[in-house]
């Protein structure tokens, strides 16, 4: 038979099927390169950038170029450094609550664990606070029992690990944003059921119960504050599944000790009151090497020496900060304003349009222990709800206190005194005499020291509120000996006391300064904040404004700061920026945020809207929002155009052009005339490393900068597409860096968990801020930074000073605490750790980002009087800057009163910049999803990088056609202050450059890496680029064959 002969597909078919595919792959090539091209610093740090090399020029072998005296010599070791400085953070910071006298026990001691948390602790927070706890270092809870005592209860722990845990959910979880879950936290409560230790009774005698009672946070959400389907007021009370573990470890053991888990202060006042709970640790998220250190603590190998940083209350839904806290369900939006979310997010929560979320700080100027402490001296506590034995209504379980700030105990006991005390100059200089009074153990004390200021017709009259406690210095003993004692030296200046009055006009166009009122001032040493050792007056003679009439009348912290320095690190008496401009001259604090104090003084702007204070202190406590308080005033609905910076002007967008303080019409503030154009692709010989060592503002900045091309995609690149990278400039010889998140220690976690690098994870912030340990901050923050440089880290995305505003806040774990002046202490010691180990950081997050929750904490309008803004909530910012230096910060998502902080022309200019001295760059957080960010606003403001999403869903237009000379300015700007932050954390031991004075032989020849993820992409690119060549060729035999049938 014959064969039958096979149809030939047609030409058309053909081309249409070859030309299809061909059109597919050159479109993944094309779209995948533009992507990865775009994203190329970011990928550079998630998935490496292969191997650099460096050539060292001739004749610098003989070099010291060994700029920073690290103690390891790779990655390995400077991790393990870094578990002996969390292990002793651990050991300091880890708090004994309650003891009486079960502890320590020894190391032959029986003990049973028990707990959900036992086996499955908190090691870190989550988001941005998520840490590497897999690796083979780390100690889990049961690896720190185990290795400190020699009996540990096997069955029970078996018994558990074979055991299924029960949550106890939320009566009606709802809201949106993370109140259901967040970024690997939850608001379920897990515990194993009380059967699981069924049959188990006899082994657990003659030992004593561990119960681990633990909650997570994280970023995104917040801890939820209704009611749970077992009656549980809250998340941060105990679900009755724990507290029956609890009960089986009292019927079983001999003692009971409980742990807290938990870097929220949890409410706990039936186990301090219950006399058959023998003891309590609160050790936070422990990190790698925090269960080690609890061990030690429980066998008595160290003895606690950690002290509170948040006031530890009976009820936490009387906190004064409760009522105005976003519950998820509508309590803090304007019902009459909405605006457009138009964000890839959109579909997933339940639309685009949302209401305007708002918080009000009515609370003022008394967060957390200054509530507590001011309302027991002004006899505001009348419950009788007292423990047992127990005479003072500040412990009252109604609406008390069960721990107060600052507090802690010891094995050992310490006596103070006050040895010296000398108030005669500008400073207060006191010695406190620390001696350790026990014959047992050696122990660390920590010296407190608050002041009180006085409180009189002419604060109410200028509306000035002063709480009665406030920490005004620290300081950590070594540890001393039975027997031993130590010295302890204290300075004080006494402007440090003034107060921040928002109503005094200066006579000079300006209202708002810092007064320091004449009067008596308590100085108090005292064991926590409640309880007073000893007191000393120092009298003020006469009030004095720091208002700027003349040098004089500002302050020597302002002038310092503001000030050129000489070599050794003093003022010179004059303006840094005389240099540049001889008619600079020193800036005194003033009012910049008008609106939010309007908003909070004036009835016809906020409706129903209450400041707390001592005049009224029955009267004036913070209420929830009311129907009223939801209806935004007419004026505050003018206010709310989402993105612009003044009060009349926007519909919906910020208004680039007409906008008088940013806009790029002439009469703005940030305007630039054509003529004055700034110079650009010159050719003046400079790099990097040309400016090492030199001021901020000597002429030579200027021929550097004047070689950058303003209109190139790489100075947009290097400012403007970051996101856990800086961009290179090439034309001053800037290479791009990775940077890397992390306030527990380096991390690039992604929401499964996974870590993409090996770096230790540190106790909480939190945790360090407990030890009260200054030194011991800064240990920390430099091994960090040198875990950094070995994975080739420039910078570091952290440290975090946000407030603990609410025992509630998700992001707690990050922050350090509730005391403003701690907070500065701890977190600044550790920006000057790593900037002296050479990486830069972006303390976060400026300012008021103290609650995760409410619309992705997108554009939150915050609404306080500038001086609980200035004394409280960036009081810890201006302590870095001023006090240590530091070059990087992050702004946050939230608005201060109508403004968002990230384009706040106050904020970033007239205040960090101006006021404070600051020196360096802002990067702006995340705008994956963020239509109201707007990056042009951010550059105008004094803004300096703006962090790109993937999605990026912010505003980043490059518009320049306006006012193209004030645009170019602010690129110019912002150029020089990223290359300032970075030179300034990467220089030390200039020596053999100075001495040669030529700085670039300090410059290796550098030879870029090739990432294999770029090798990938190329391979992929390869191709894409055979298959069109191989198609066009097969679609021409093609061709030929078909011309070739049609002849024959």
């Amino acid at each position: 038979m014959k064969k039958e002969k096979k149809l030939k597909m047609s030409n058309k078919v053909f081309r249409i099927i070859m030309s299809s595919i061909m059109a597919i792959l050159l479109i993944f090539s094309v779209v995948l390169t533009t992507v990865t091209n775009y994203f190329t610093p970011s990928l550079d740090t998630f998935l490496g950038k292969g191997k650099k090399t460096a050539t060292v020029p001739k004749g610098t072998s003989d070099w010291d170029t060994d700029y920073y005296d690290f103690e390891s010599t790779n990655s390995e070791e400077a991790l393990n450094n870094s578990a002996e400085v969390a292990e002793q953070v651990g050991d300091e910071g880890e708090v004994l609550l309650k003891n009486d006298g079960i502890l320590p026990l020894t190391a032959d001691s029986g003990i049973t664990p028990f707990g959900y948390r036992y086996i499955n602790p908190v090691m870190s927070g989550s988001g941005s606070g998520g840490t590497n706890t897999t690796a083979d270092y780390v100690y889990t809870a049961e690896k720190g029992l185990t290795e400190a005592f020699e009996n540990v209860n096997t069955d029970v722990v078996d018994a558990m690990k074979k055991a299924e845990a029960v949550d106890t959910t939320p009566v009606a979880a709802s809201g949106e944003g993370g109140q259901t879950a967040f970024l690997g936290a939850s608001v379920n409560i897990s515990e194993y059921p009380a059967d699981t230790y069924k049959g188990l009774e006899d082994s657990c005698k003659d030992t004593v119960g561990i119960v681990f009672v633990g909650r997570a946070s994280g970023e995104g959400g917040d801890l939820y504050t209704k009611e749970y389907a077992d009656g549980t007021p809250h998340q941060l009370a105990l679900t009755e599944a724990e507290k029956e573990t609890i009960q089986f470890a009292k019927d079983n053991c001999t003692g009971v000790v409980v742990v807290i888990n938990s870097t929220n202060a949890m409410q706990i006042p039936e186990l301090e009151d219950d006399e058959q709970i023998n003891a309590i640790l609160q050790i936070c998220t422990p990190g790698a090497m925090g269960f080690k250190s609890l061990g030690k603590i429980l066998n008595g190998t160290v003895c606690p020496s950690g002290r509170t940083v948040d006031t530890f209350v009976a009820n936490n839904q009387e906190t004064p900060t409760f009522v105005n806290f976003n519950n998820g369900e509508g309590n803090t939006v304007y019902e009459n304003a909405t605006y457009t979310r138009d964000i890839w997010l959109a579909a997933f929560k339940g639309g685009s349009e949302f209401q305007a979320p708002f918080r009000e700080y009515e609370e003022g100027m008394y967060l957390g222990y200054r509530w507590y402490e001011t309302a027991s001296d002004l006899g505001y506590f009348t419950s009788n709800n007292l423990p047992d034995g127990v005479t003072d209504p500040y412990y009252n379980r109604d609406n008390g206190v069960v721990y107060p700030f600052g507090y802690g105990m010891s094995y050992t006991t310490f006596d103070r005194e006050i040895e010296s005390y000398d108030d005669s100059g500008d400073s207060i200089e006191l010695s406190v005499k620390v001696t350790n009074t026990g014959d047992t153990y050696a122990g660390k004390d920590v010296v407190q020291i608050y002041y009180n200021a006085p409180y009189t017709e002419f604060d109410e009259e200028n509306k000035i509120e002063k709480p009665t406690a406030n920490l005004i210095a620290f300081d950590k003993t070594e540890e001393l000996q039975p027997g031993e004692s130590e010295v302890v030296k204290i300075s004080i200046p006494k402007e440090d006391m003034a107060s921040y009055c928002y109503t005094h006009d200066n006579g000079n166009g300006t209202t708002g300064a810092y007064v320091l009122e004449e009067g008596d001032y308590e100085i108090t040493l005292r064991q926590n904040s409640h309880d007073v050792i000893e007191k000393k007056i120092t009298t003020i003679d006469e009030t004095f404004w720091y208002d700027g009439s003349d040098e004089d009348h500002i302050r020597n912290s302002d002038k310092d700061a503001q000030a050129a320095l000489n070599d050794d690190g003093t003022s010179t008496g004059e303006p840094a920026k005389k240099e540049a401009d001889d008619s600079a001259e020193f800036v005194s604090a003033t009012n910049e945020f008008e609106h939010a104090n309007e908003y909070m003084t004036d009835p016809s702007v906020g409706n129903d809207v209450t400041i707390l204070t001592r005049a009224d202190w029955e009267n004036t406590q913070p209420t929830a929002p009311t129907d009223e308080t939801k209806q935004a005033s007419d004026t505050v609905i003018s206010w709310l155009d989402y993105g612009y910076t003044t009060y009349d002007l926007g519909k919906g967008t910020w208004d680039d052009v007409n906008d008088p303080e940013l806009g790029s019409s002439e009469g703005s503030k940030v305007y630039v005339a054509d003529e004055d154009m700034p110079e650009s692709k010159q050719d003046n010989g400079l790099t990097l490393s040309n400016m090492r060592g030199i001021s901020y503002y000597d002429a030579k900045w200027d021929e550097l900068l004047d070689q950058i091309d303003y209109e190139s995609d790489e100075i947009k690149d290097a400012l403007f597409a970051n996101g856990y990278a800086s961009g290179k400039l090439s034309s001053v010889g800037k290479m791009a860096t990775s940077e890397h998140d992390g306030p527990q220690g380096i991390g690039l976690n992604d929401n499964s968990g996974n870590n993409w690098v090996a770096c230790c994870s540190f106790p909480a912030a939190t945790t360090l801020a407990q030890t009260w340990n200054v030194d011991l901050a800064y240990e920390m923050g430099s091994h960090v930074a040198e875990e950094n440089y070995w994975i080739d880290g420039g910078g570091w995305y952290a440290p975090a000073v946000n407030l603990h505003w609410s025992p509630f806040s998700g992001r707690n774990y990050e922050y350090y605490s509730e005391d403003s002046f701690l907070s500065g202490k701890m977190c600044g010691a550790a920006v000057s750790g790593s900037m002296d180990m050479g990486v830069y950081c972006y303390v976060k997050h400026l300012i008021c980002n103290d609650q995760e929750s409410g619309i992705y904490r997108d554009g939150v309008y915050t609404w306080m009087t500038e001086q609980a803004l200035r004394e409280t909530y960036l009081k810890p910012f201006q302590m870095i800057v001023q006090d240590n230096g530091a070059t990087g910060l992050m702004s946050s998502y939230n608005r201060i009163g109508a403004v968002w902080a990230g384009g706040s022309k106050g904020l970033l200019t007239s205040i960090l910049r101006d006021e404070w001295g600051f020196k360096g760059a802002v990067l702006t957080d995340y705008s994956d999803h963020h239509k109201y960010m707007n990056g042009d606003q951010a550059l105008a403001a004094g803004g300096t990088l703006w962090m790109d999403g993937f999605m990026n869903d912010g505003s980043f237009a490059f518009k320049n056609e306006e006012n193209k000379a004030a645009y170019d300015q602010a690129l110019r700007q912002s150029a020089k202050d990223v290359i300032y932050m970075y030179l300034n954390a990467r220089v030390r031991n200039q020596a053999y450059a100075e001495e040669m004075d030529d700085w670039s032989l300090l410059k290796p020849e550098i030879k870029a890496p090739f990432p294999l993820w770029a090798a990938g992409l190329a391979a992929v690119d390869l191709l894409a680029i055979g298959n069109f060549v191989f198609a066009v060729n097969i679609w021409k035999k093609r061709k030929r064959e078909l011309l070739k049938d049609h002849e024959n």
